[in-house]
């Protein structure tokens, strides 16, 4: 018995061993540092679970895998804080249910009308830079110019959101109908709320006119939409299977249709084994998933992680 306890020890320790050895390398990757002892070893706990989490899962033949990203070392409660997205409750559609659509598909990114990732730190901010982003491409689509508008903009001036607490992708777009973009260039993210900034002379010049719902539950209405627009779209995206995504076709029905992110969809293809795909563009820097985009299944319905729920898009 005491030889078995041995061994359980040392199996144990060899394991931990493995796993801070991880976490250290992970320290160096990605810049972190730490305050104290105390923070570190809360970070090493967190690391932990995350770093178990991939490991099961990767050693399924899932269609996707899971990786280390700037958010392994948080805990629960702070990634839950920066997923405020407001759902807007019963989605009315603007535009009438498309019931037929021919093509095969659409990209915005490669057509050259999406910038680089931005990352919207730990502020809950995620609705201006889905509202922005939509703007971008409309602006790119419509007149050929991507600029790179200012999402501190929204979070400091838009008073029918929330700021770093929250807000809506639509309420974005209504604010820069009676507001010009400021490009970010001239009005930096700061990612924590401010005094708002905006300057009638020290602008871009572009509004937008108005926005559209896009039919919610439909992927050939979403698929219309994008031959001629970048959406912002609603997401949940709390569950560890999202948190940790980091490349294939996202295929899991387990990450929920409770509204808490938003995003948007430049674009969609078809994968030979899994059939067509959303081409998702987030607002988590680099590190997180393909180089900040998550390619997601075609569903009927409301969508992986309600995808489908919420789509709209704006005019410039």
């Amino acid at each position: 018995m005491k030889t078995f306890a041995l061994a359980c020890i040392a199996a144990s320790v060899s394991a931990m061993s493995e796993i801070e050895g991880a976490f250290l390398g992970y320290i160096t990757q990605f810049g972190k540092s730490y305050s104290n002892m105390a923070e570190y070893e809360m970070r090493l706990r967190e690391f932990a679970v995350k770093h178990a989490v991939i490991a099961q899962h990767n050693a399924t033949e899932e269609s996707f895998k899971l990786g280390h990203n700037k958010f392994s070392d948080w805990t629960d409660a702070e990634y839950k804080a920066i997923l405020t997205y407001k759902s807007k409750g019963e989605h009315v559609a603007d535009e009438p249910e498309v019931t037929e659509f021919y093509g095969s598909g659409t990209n915005w990114v490669n057509n050259g009308c999406v910038n680089a990732i931005k990352d919207q730190g730990q502020c809950g901010s995620c609705w201006a830079f889905s509202a922005v982003a939509s703007t971008e491409g409309a602006e790119c689509i419509s007149h050929g110019h991507l600029y790179s508008f200012s999402e501190q903009q929204l979070v400091d001036c838009d008073t029918s959101c929330y700021g770093c607490n929250g807000g809506w992708a639509y309420q974005g777009f209504r604010y820069f109908e009676t507001h010009y973009a400021m490009y970010e260039s001239s009005y930096r993210y700061t990612a924590k709320d401010g005094t708002c900034k905006y300057s009638s002379s020290n602008n871009s010049g572009i509004k937008t006119k108005s926005y559209s719902n896009v039919s919610a539950d439909s992927p050939t209405s979403m698929k219309s939409a994008l031959s001629s627009h970048v959406l912002s779209v609603a997401i949940q995206a709390d569950k560890y299977v999202f948190q940790m995504y980091s490349g294939g076709v996202f295929t899991s029905t387990n990450c929920g249709t409770n509204l808490d992110h938003a995003t948007n969809v430049v674009g969609w293809g078809t994968d030979s084994s899994y059939g067509d795909y959303w081409l998702m563009r987030n607002s988590w820097g680099t590190s997180w998933g393909d180089k900040g985009y998550m390619k997601l299944q075609v569903v009927s319905g409301k969508g992986l992680c309600g995808i489908q729920m919420e789509p709209n898009y704006t005019v410039v």
